[in-house]
């Protein structure tokens, strides 16, 4: 499959006045110009006592009728969010209970002042007070169901539960038989999700309803008019997650093997040499899944597979040229930085490959899953493997996990090794059985490691089947190329000099955006560095060549129809394509330890709503965190990126 047409360019060098308040005319001393100003006097007058008898009144009402059952519903809706941040879901459906008692009484003392809808200017508040009251009934009977939904799997979520001491009395003491368990019973909280939506919705309508125009911008140097919006946003984006949450819920015993058993193939990315969808593809194993009860094979050298494919794909350019290999193999198919692209390219010549075995998805993994296990369960051993563990190796700087098995895999030896990349199946097995032995304290821990790996990317997912693959999607774990209609960038590295120099870089990102009239010119500087002593990399004498020579070959994909402008600091020429819905601008440098390299590209973006402007920032599989530091109009904003982030500018 060649890669989308592509240009080359090359690289380009590089008040408000003050108004004079308005000359005040002389008023004739006439009786006609007396009685006009008068006439106004009197209707300003009467509607300034009007508003203050109304708002007075108002006040007094709010003041003595209102003031303690809103003291009491605040008091009695902190106790509630207190419990929910405790996990103890007994005291919870106690408080829940004091919040259902106190909306209702508010709610009736409210109603004394609810002729006051009828009051110009007052009566919106009023309204909106009201909608408030209504949303927060719809809220808790939500919260009611979510606690229903919820209490059955309570002990996997780390939450105390009355069904607690039950449910130890039926030996459900391992994770496994508690995930068994969730196959089988998963999908029967389906109404209590049905019931959730409706009310949320409910909510969504009364909460909608307030206009955040109506309401100043700051008050008392606090926002309010932000807080609205946010709290509408929330709401909005709730509703979503629990209608995407039913057909998860409806699919989830089905991808756990129940009633079908299931067959995964687990591809390992190693994101020490990252490339386009996580890392170079550098191994594989089955996954067995039937039932609940994970059972992984045993794992091979992705090389294995190349050798038993008779590859008769021209490289793309970017292999040719910087891995020198004119065949296009397995091991670097993923050039696409979109996942699915890439795993329907593989799966194409899996299936071709004699010996292979029939899957239904495949799981793609970096270093990042099991550091994460081993920062929980703490070391364990692999037998005919040694031990491993998260704790920092001096010789990488990096946890002794990665360190071990990048000297299991590539440190030279005499001997032909045709098992080197064995060792990430035992290990694999090794981690699930001591995870699913775990004691019941630590199984919070280990789903929400999971749930941070699938957020942040180190996890993905690839379903043969549609509304599978679906829903891996609509939760942003199928490592896809959103569509987006604002502003738009996603940083793409490959690292074809073959050392494992991406666990040695330190990286930063600056985006400047200004506008110069009706253009929007965007200024995005990539920052590398690589503090750390290189390696020995003579591999004739046996040494373990990580930290060396830094080849990246750098895409960015920004707005579809943004044009180049410049880039500073490629080594080769600047080309531009287009592909995924998006633009792409493509820069090549290298890097030598102890050093470190910019790339500055400039270009301007199509014509986007600078009235809300909104930027979607994805981040790429693999990569850790990275400072991204935002310049729009001067006004500078820094987030950590960690997963695919959405700002409103």
């Amino acid at each position: 499959m060649d890669l989308p047409k592509k240009t080359t360019i090359n690289e380009a060098s590089t008040p408000e006045e003050k108004q004079q308040p308005p000359v005040e005319e002389k008023v004739s001393n006439s009786d006609t110009s007396k009685k006009k100003y008068l006439k106004i006097a009197k209707k300003v007058g009467l509607g300034l006592l009007i508003f203050v008898l109304v708002g007075g009144l108002f006040g007094a009402l709010a003041g003595f009728t209102l003031r303690s059952p809103v003291k009491a519903t605040l008091e009695s809706v902190n106790n509630l969010m207190t419990d929910f941040q405790n996990k103890d879901l007994v005291s919870a459906k106690s408080s829940l209970e004091v919040v259902k008692a106190d909306i209702k009484v508010l709610d009736s003392k409210y109603k004394l002042v609810g002729w006051t809808k009828i009051i110009p200017f007052l009566g919106g508040y009023t309204k909106d007070g009201q909608s408030v009251i209504t949303a927060s009934d719809s809220l808790v009977k939500a919260i009611d169901l979510t606690i229903i939904a919820l209490e059955p799997y309570s002990d996997l979520l780390g939450f105390k539960s009355d069904s607690e001491q039950q449910l130890d009395k039926t030996g459900d003491e391992s994770i496994e038989n508690r995930i068994i368990f969730m196959a089988e019973t998963l999908d029967k909280i389906s109404p209590e999700l049905e019931g959730i939506t409706q009310e949320l919705s409910k909510v969504g309508e009364e909460i909608l309803s307030i206009n955040p125009k109506r309401y100043p911008k700051k008050l008392a140097g606090k926002e309010v008019r932000s807080k609205i919006v946010s709290v509408q946003t929330a709401l909005g984006e709730s509703v979503q997650l629990f209608s995407q949450a039913k057909p998860l819920i409806k699919l989830l015993p089905t991808l756990l093997g129940n009633p079908d058993a299931k067959t995964y193939l687990l591809l390992f990315q190693n994101d020490a040499e990252i490339r386009a969808t996580g890392g170079f593809l550098t191994a594989y194993a089955y996954l067995d899944m039937a039932q609940g009860k994970l059972k992984p094979g045993n794992s091979y050298d992705i090389y294995n597979l190349d050798a038993r494919w008779a590859s008769n794909l021209k490289a793309p350019d970017p292999i040719k040229k910087y891995l020198k290999e004119s065949s296009w193999n397995l091991r670097n198919i993923n050039m696409s930085p979109d996942f699915k692209v890439s795993m329907d390219q593989f799966l194409e010549i899996y299936r071709d490959i004699p010996g292979t075995r029939q899957i239904d998805g495949i799981i793609a993994i970096d270093t990042s899953v099991p550091v994460g296990f081993l920062d929980i369960i703490g070391p364990i051993g692999v037998g005919g493997w040694g031990n491993f563990s998260s704790e920092i190796d001096p010789r990488c700087d990096c946890p002794q996990v990665v360190y071990a098995l990048e000297e299991i895999a590539d440190r030279p030896t005499y001997e032909i090794r045709l098992d080197r990349k064995a060792v990430l199946g035992p290990l694999m097995h090794s981690l699930m059985a001591n995870a699913m032995g775990s004691p019941k304290h630590m199984w919070p821990e280990l789903l929400n490691s999971l749930l941070t790996s699938i957020q942040e990317k180190h996890l993905l997912f690839y379903f043969l089947d549609e509304d599978s693959q679906k829903i891996a999607e609509d939760f942003n774990s199928a490592g896809r190329i959103k569509e987006f209609t604002g502003d738009y960038l996603h940083i793409n590295d490959s690292n074809f000099g073959g050392a494992k120099t991406d666990m040695f870089l330190e990286r930063e990102v600056e985006q400047e955006i200004e506008m110069d009239g009706d253009k929007i010119i965007k200024t995005v500087t990539l920052s590398y560095s690589n503090p750390h002593k290189g390696s020995n990399c003579n591999l004739e004498a046996g040494q373990l060549c990580l930290n060396g020579t830094y080849k990246d070959w750098v895409r960015i994909y920004v707005p579809q129809g943004s044009e180049l402008i410049s880039v500073v600091g490629s080594e080769d020429e600047a080309e531009t394509g287009e592909e995924l819905g998006k633009t792409y601008f493509s820069a090549f440098f290298t890097m030598r330890p102890e050093s470190s390299s910019k790339l500055v590209f400039k270009y301007q973006l199509p014509s986007l709503n600078t009235d809300a402007y909104q930027l979607l920032i994805q981040k790429q599989p693999g990569k850790p965190t990275i400072k991204h530091n935002i310049i729009y109009n001067g006004i500078q904003q820094e987030i950590d990126l960690s997963t695919d982030t959405t700002l409103s500018l």
